[in-house]
This record gives structure tokens, sequence and C-alpha cells, in this order.
């Protein structure tokens, strides 16, 4: 017994005729009769009995009725709940963030797409850029804020934001006069960095080797704020993106631009092209590209 059935059951019930339903639902009289004939062999029961030229119903045809009509509104409310889900203004999804991208960017972000969307729940999943990646790929996230890269190519991605890398020096640093800087005359310097889940840990060991030097390390740390206490404390210099800074000045740490490969961060959300994503997702996308911070080029 399918959808199918029912729906010709109940037009041969309500017409009381098998040539009238057939009229409404656009069949030849033959079709619906074979129809219901194969519905009352496949309940094992009769549904109609002929009288006054009109078919009328037998009891457990009546029985069938009465669910029917519970049935096929069921049945119209599951599609009419289907075509509005695409402008459901609730869910849930994933998002992968570096804590460093919260920092900067979506601390008032988020909070303004939860008053505006207060019934959709965001599920954050917190790692370096390189861990957050990985997590894309293996589809455990629905959407990822990372870096540009080679990698990037892989994901459905498109621009966030570009800003500026600094050098984070002491105040008393004999380069802190510089109005900037390259990787290069670092060489002498320790240094506190991301460890190896983030990208930025790769790009700066890269730029390091490209400068003929490998780099002394004071510090190997997922926690940005104590890279900057280090500096503070004149024991380490660090690069890290400008809006760091920005949002969470030192009176003892001096920020350098730098002009060399490490002048820009690049960022980008990212999301896996082979997975399908969430209508609370596509709200949170379009949300966040209304709002993208300005590039700082």
């Amino acid at each position: 017994m399918d959808i199918r059935q029912i729906n010709y059951f109940v037009a041969v019930a309500q017409n009381g005729s098998f040539s009238k339903a057939a009229e409404m639902l656009s069949l030849s009289q033959p079709t619906l009769s074979l129809a219901v004939k194969k519905l009352e062999e496949e309940l094992g029961v009769k549904l109609f009995y002929s009288f006054n030229k009109r078919q009328e119903l037998t009891d457990e045809g009546q029985a069938l009725l009465e669910s029917s009509r519970h049935l096929l509104d069921a049945y119209q409310q599951t599609l009419e709940n289907v075509k509005t889900s695409r402008n459901s203004r609730s869910g849930t999804f994933t998002l992968g963030l570096s804590p460093l991208f919260g920092a900067c960017f979506f601390g008032d972000l988020i909070p303004k797409f939860n008053q505006e969307y207060p019934r959709i729940q965001i599920t954050m999943i917190e790692d370096g850029a390189n861990k957050i990646d990985e997590r894309i790929a293996s589809g455990q996230v629905d959407l990822a804020v990372t870096l540009k890269t080679e990698r990037l190519s892989t994901f459905s991605n498109c621009h966030f934001t570009t800003q500026r890398n600094v050098v984070l020096l002491h105040k008393s640093h004999p380069l802190a006069g510089e109005r900037t800087l390259t990787v290069s005359q670092l060489r002498e310097d320790a240094f506190a960095i991301f460890n190896q889940d983030f990208i930025l840990h790769r790009q700066i060991m890269s730029a390091c080797h490209s400068a003929g030097f490998r780099p002394k390390i004071a510090l190997l740390s997922s926690q940005w704020d104590f890279m900057v206490e280090l500096v503070a404390k004149n024991h380490a210099v660090s690069i890290l993106p400008k809006p760091v800074l920005d949002k969470h000045p030192d009176p003892n740490v001096v920020c350098v631009p730098l002009t060399d490969s490490m002048k820009y961060w690049d960022i980008a959300l990212a999301w896996n092209k082979d997975r399908y994503m969430p209508n609370a997702c596509r709200l949170f996308l379009d949300f966040v590209l209304e709002h993208l911070p300005p590039d700082d080029l």
C-alpha cells in the first residue's frame, strides 16, 4: 500500500463513482479500478460494494477512509515541511575555527548572528588551521575559517580577509625603531611562535629557511597571549597578525610590519565541496559575507 493507492481510494469514496473519481484524478477508469482492486487484494478485504449505481463503503472501507484522511494530511504536511525547510531560520551546524581567528574577528560577529537567528545553534570546534583543514577534508565541520594555502584549492572557499603580519618586539629591542622588517633580520633572536598544529608555524619556518637560517625556538604554543607575554618580558620575538595586538595591546610590545613573504595573513572561509551544507550553515555563511572585516593591504 502506497500513498498513490490511498489517494485513489479516497477519491472513489468521496465521489461514490469510479468514473467521477477517474475524471477528477485525470486517469482512465480501468487504471483506477485496477489500482483499487490491487489495494483490496493487498489488504485482503472488500472496500466497496455497488448500490443504486454508487460505490458504497464496506465496514473495512469506512475504517480505511478515516485513517486515510489522517494519513493524507500528514503526507501533505510532510511535503510542506520539506518545501519550507530551505527558508527555515532554525537548525544546527559545526564551525571550525582557530582560537586566533575567534579572538580577532568573531567575538562580535557570532553574537550578532545569534541575535538575528536565535534558533540556530553553532557547535564550535577550535583548533590550529592545520587540524581544521583536516577536519574540513574528513567532513567533521560544515564550515571553517582557515588560512589561504595550496591546500585551499581542494575545498570550496571564498575570501574572508587579508591582514598584515607583524614582528612583535620588546620596546627595548634594537630593531624596535624600524619602520619595517624582514624575517632575515631576526636570525639572531629566539622565537615564540605557534606549534605545528598551526599553518602560521609552517609559514614562519619556511620563511626562515628561505632567509638562510634555522630559527632558535624559545616557545612553541597554541596560546597567542603566552607568546605576547614572552615578548613583553623580553625573552623572545614573535610573528603574529596585527589584529591580535590591535585588540590586545601591550605597552612593552612594539609591532613592526613585515615586508617579505610573511607580509600578509590571508584568511578564507572553506567547506568540503562533496559534503552537504545545512541550511543553518548557509545562513551563517551569507551573514559573514555581509559583515566581512576590511582588508589591510
